[in-house]
């Protein structure tokens, strides 16, 4: 058997984001000190390449999303990534439909199914999202970077790495899924 086949084979799509943003243009503004609406459209697209740089540093949902989760097999029990879940829209199992499971955990990430082991599950979840103070500060900070260095270097200055508070910030919410 080759090692592909070996492998379990997971994956994840997002279907449709519910919530908002944390963060206004506005909010951004006050904490750059921007006086001008010439880059509000500028700022709304850091804005969410923020949100999404966090949200996939952490493994959790910031903003509520409509997700769609596979997994080619499980022993029975498996966590759904970038929880916190809401609500299970639906499950499947080798393409029928079923209610035969428990959730657990303190976020409603944790799934064992009353069959045991499974083959091709599919579960359609929706998540909270996650509003949090800390969270916006980080986006806040990592907005500031994004818009005062806009290109890729800066002459005489090496720009490698985010700044290490927002990383700070963000490691108490990370999740060790992904």
């Amino acid at each position: 058997m080759n090692k592909l086949k070996q492998k379990t084979m997971r994956q994840i799509k997002i279907n449709s984001t519910t919530g908002s943003e944390l963060l206004t243009a506005q909010n951004v503004k006050d904490y750059v000190r921007i006086d001008t609406t010439a880059d509000d459209t500028l700022i709304g697209e850091m804005i969410s390449q923020a949100r999404i740089w966090c949200e996939n540093y952490i493994s959790r949902d910031i903003v509520a999303k409509n997700r769609t989760y596979y997994l080619e097999k499980t022993n029975g029990v498996f966590d759904l990534p970038f929880g916190p879940v809401a609500s299970i829209s639906q499950l499947t199992i080798n393409g029928t439909t079923t209610t035969d499971y428990e959730i657990l955990g303190l976020d409603n990430v944790t799934i064992e199914l009353d069959q045991g082991p499974a083959e091709r599950v599919k579960i359609t979840y929706i998540t909270n999202g996650i509003n949090n103070p800390l969270i916006k500060q980080a986006m806040l900070q990592l907005i500031s970077v994004y818009y005062d260095n806009r290109t890729d270097f800066v002459t005489g200055v090496n720009l490698n790495e985010l700044p290490s508070s927002t990383k700070n910030i963000l490691t108490s919410f990370k999740s060790m899924f992904v």
